[in-house]
């Protein structure tokens, strides 16, 4: 079976602190990591993942920052994205009824022409990445988002280490209560797969956005992947068999988060991997699924039950 190479280029320098986890963007100014990302939720997901990287939804406090934020999120994320401002009243006018979820003061606006206006029952605010503008939205509106961590705080993936929970060389997510592996080494889905029944457990299901948010922090590599082969993701246990999607383990598919346009080539493509890192040209495919041919991929997802 031919072997592609794997051709990768990392963020600058400047961006990446070792204080922050793998893919987070370090802000100097305010010593802050910056996570993007893609899948569109809602206001109060979105927030509640951030919660998982002890953080909030990123709150903007001059014009300094404003630049560096959009400036970075319109890399990865075309259109509107996710702050962490609230209104707690009707007048969206009034910057007093405003707060930014992480507490700190509402000090600096960056609206549009003719913004904020009032969308229904709730308003959020949202950044326009290309114009690096603010506008409100209905907090139940699906969008990108940015979450925030002082760098202090920051942790480094994998998110929740208790080794005590899980065999040797895995570990525990507590909001899932399982084990995970990530195995960094190119090779096809059958042995993968066999490398995960080795240990007791199969190659990892994922049944949330939070959980495939975990995934992918856990196992991305922190560069842009430019193989035009699609070698440089990495498997999960979701494949196709009698005429539909199953997962390896048994469980029920209850979550899809595949990519724009897929999955296609169902002539061949019957396999599942998880794009931790994004592909240069395809950045919207990030975080998301592609169904694949039985290729060598460069990593594999292990799955188990905790030892508790």
């Amino acid at each position: 079976m031919f072997r592609s190479l794997l051709l990768v280029f990392c963020f600058s320098a400047p961006l990446i602190s070792a204080q922050c986890g793998p893919g987070a963007l370090y802000q100097q100014s305010s010593s802050r990591c910056l996570t993007l990302f893609r899948a569109a939720v809602d206001f109060q997901t979105a927030e509640s993942i951030c919660a998982t990287l002890n953080g909030h939804l990123v709150s903007v406090h001059n014009a300094i920052d404003n630049t560096f934020v959009s400036g970075q999120a319109q890399k990865f994320i075309d259109g509107g994205a996710w702050l962490g401002a609230q209104a707690s009243a009707p007048d969206v006018t009034n910057p007093l009824n405003w707060y930014w979820t992480d507490g700190t003061d509402f000090n600096y606006q960056n609206y549009k022409v003719g913004q904020p206006t009032q969308t229904g029952s709730t308003a959020c605010m949202q950044l326009e990445t290309g114009t690096s503008k603010w506008q409100t939205a209905n907090c139940t509106t699906k969008l990108p988002f940015i979450c925030s961590a002082s760098a202090s705080a920051m942790p480094t993936f994998p998110a929740v280490t208790i080794p005590s929970h899980c065999p040797s060389g895995y570990t525990w997510f507590e909001l899932t209560d399982f084990c995970y592996k990530n195995t960094v080494q190119y090779t096809n889905f059958n042995d993968a797969r066999s490398a995960c029944q080795a240990d007791g457990g199969d190659l990892a299901s994922i049944h949330s956005l939070a959980e495939n948010t975990f995934l992918v922090g856990f196992s991305k590599a922190g560069c842009t992947n430019k193989d035009k082969d699609w070698t440089g993701d990495v498997f999960i246990g979701l494949v196709f068999q009698n005429s539909k999607w199953q997962w390896t383990d048994g469980s029920v598919v209850d979550y899809v988060n595949w990519g724009d346009g897929e999955p296609n080539n169902m002539n061949k493509e019957w396999w599942t991997s998880l794009v931790a890192d994004p592909h240069q040209g395809k950045y919207s495919e990030a975080s998301r699924w592609n169904n694949v041919p039985q290729d060598d991929q460069r990593a594999f997802l292990c799955k188990i039950a905790p030892l508790h």
